[in-house]
């Protein structure tokens, strides 16, 4: 008798566990959760496993925001979160265009502990959480030079490195004279750029025209800045 009571109560506490664990028949199913830091413009849609879920900015650009893809998904069931019809850049570890925020790119963190796979299988791990950087895009800024003879031309804008132009020369290493486009700066959007001379070239002045500006929309519809104008030429003896 006390035989066949410990083992109906042993039955019943199997019974339980399995409740608890999502036995009988019902799996046991994992929200997904997506943090997301940077992202300061409208657009941002992820998508997995036939569903979607919009990421509003925040009103404070510097805050993080967390979704909730709608409905959770069973233990054993693949996910894979990217942004909506984006596709992956690999130079630069970003998804760009397709549902990625307007004006923005945006990657895995790679910032340890955030540096979690977005892509899985539920159940192999406690929670599916994830971790994705937003970024404003840049754009270049490139220069026509005209007439510069000798070496010494250095560029700046504003706070940023100088960068030193690279004229064409001949086999033997003698400047060419011959006009060439000089990659200047990336610029982010909808910021100001304000490109002058630095250090003139020996013997020579270089004045710039166009320098100044704003990366905006008609600037990012062109893929950056290429109206820059340097005009090099030789000191009065």
């Amino acid at each position: 008798m006390k035989f066949s009571l410990a083992r109906g109560a042993l039955a019943l506490s199997a019974i339980m566990t399995l409740a608890s664990c999502g036995g009988g028949g019902d799996k046991a199913t994992f929200p997904i959760n997506v943090n997301v830091t940077g992202v300061q413009y409208p657009g941002l849609v992820f998508t997995t496993n036939d569903q979607d879920v919009a990421v509003t900015p925040p009103s404070d650009p510097t805050k993080a925001v967390d979704v909730v893809f709608p409905k959770e998904i069973e233990y054993g069931q693949v996910y894979s979160v990217v942004p909506k019809g984006a596709l992956y850049d690999a130079t630069s570890g970003t998804f760009r265009g397709g549902n990625t925020p307007k004006h923005q790119n945006c990657g895995v963190s790679q910032t340890y502990p955030q540096n979690l796979p977005t892509s899985g299988t539920a159940g192999q791990f406690a929670k599916i959480q994830m971790y994705f950087v937003c970024y404003i895009n840049t754009y270049p800024v490139s220069a026509k030079i005209t007439g510069q003879k000798a070496a010494g031309l250095v560029f700046a804008n504003g706070s940023s490195q100088p960068v030193a132009a690279t004229p064409p020369a001949d086999s033997a290493g003698a400047l060419t004279g011959a006009d060439y486009t000089q990659a200047l700066y990336p610029v982010a959007y909808n910021t100001t750029y304000g490109i002058t001379v630095l250090t003139q070239p020996t013997g020579q002045t270089c004045t710039v025209a166009n320098g100044v500006g704003t990366m905006d929309d008609a600037a990012e519809a062109t893929n950056g800045v290429s109206n820059v104008v340097v005009t090099c030429v030789d000191n009065p003896k």
